[in-house]
Order: structure tokens, then sequence, then C-alpha cells
């Protein structure tokens, strides 16, 4: 029987990977679909959202993608460092992944992104396909490339306290694992400097 945590938790990093993006698409298209038909458009506007710290003031393309990058290795990290927790099938990465999408969902459902493009339009479609798919996929591949890294584990949710299993020294990843990181790492930067070329060219 199928089992999407136990997918997510696999040995086998291909399982990983697609279980990891059926759950997104799942969740995002869930609360894109709770945003656009119970929630009032705009609704989310005034919550401030990370990316946002990027756009403000006037500055260079350079210094724009720069910070852009650094908000995406932010998250990234703490991708990363989540992952080194987990409960029974379940790193903690993920956790941080889909309550970004969930979030993200209800902003596009909502169509509470500032910047003139509406998520209804195709035009914003394309441009979450252009930007935001990148970066969420970068996230994606490296929370199922760093799975491995479990230092910390608990068999429950409640009433158990975590076990130290490994220490870093017991720890790595093999080829395919640290390849598909450094993929990420390129999506992000693609992903950067396209965010910026397009508000430039807007």
């Amino acid at each position: 029987m199928f089992s999407v945590s136990q997918s997510l938790g696999s040995e086998d990093l291909a399982r990983r990977v697609i279980a990891a993006f059926v759950l997104f698409v799942v969740l995002l298209l869930l609360s894109f679909a709770v945003g656009a038909l119970i929630l009032p458009t705009g609704a989310m506007s005034e919550i401030p959202f990370l990316s946002t710290l990027a756009f403000a003031g006037e500055e260079s393309f350079a210094s724009a993608v720069t910070k852009t990058l650094l908000i995406n290795l932010f998250m990234t990290a703490l991708i990363i460092l989540a992952n080194h927790c987990r409960v029974r099938d379940l790193n903690f990465g993920y956790l941080v992944i889909y309550a970004n999408t969930v979030l993200m969902g209800l902003f596009a459902g909502t169509d509470s992104f500032a910047g003139g493009v509406s998520t209804f339009t195709l035009e914003g479609w394309l441009l979450f396909a252009r930007i935001g798919l990148l970066e969420f996929s970068a996230y994606i591949l490296i929370c199922a490339a760093t799975v491995p890294l479990t230092m910390y584990y608990a068999d429950a949710w409640h009433g158990e306290d975590f076990r130290r299993t490994r220490t870093f020294r017991n720890i790595s990843l093999n080829r395919s694992e640290a390849a598909l990181i450094v993929l990420s790492l390129l999506l992000l930067l693609v992903a950067a400097v396209d965010e910026w070329l397009f508000l430039v060219s807007a």
C-alpha cells in the first residue's frame, strides 16, 4: 500500500523526489482552491512574506539578485537543518517546505501578491512557472537529497523524546544526492536572476 510518509523517508532517492513533488502539487492546489473559493480577494496582502524583503528600496540589479539569492539560501539552510530531525518516516525539512507551499497557495488563491500580475491570469501562472516553481523545485530536491542527514529520531509525535542516532562523522550523502544539491543551487540562481529580469522589463 502506497504511503506518502514512507515514500518521503524512503532510502530510494527517486521515490523521495516523486513523493515530495506529488504532495507539493496536491497541497498547492488545495490551498489555492481554499483561497479562491472561501477567502476574500486580497485577504493575505497585509501579511509580510519573506521574499518581500528583497523588494525594499532602490538598488542595483546585482545587489537585488544577491539579496534574493541570500533569502533563498536562508530557506535552504533552514530545510537542511530541519532535516536533521525525524519522526517515524517524516523529516522536518518537509514541514518547512509544505508550510510555505500552503502559504503560497493561499496568497495565490486570494490574489494577494504584490507586483501587479494577477494569479488568475495566464501571465500569472507563467510567472509562477518561471520563478516560483524553480524555487520550490530547488527546495524539494534539496530536502529529498538531505534526508540521510537525520541525526535525531523519535518513533512518535507525542510522548517520546528524540534520541541521537548518529554523529556528524557518521552522516554522508551519495553522489546522486550531492548532484541534486548542486542542481538545486543552480535552480535558485536562475530563479533569482529571472525574477529581477522580469521586474526590470515590467
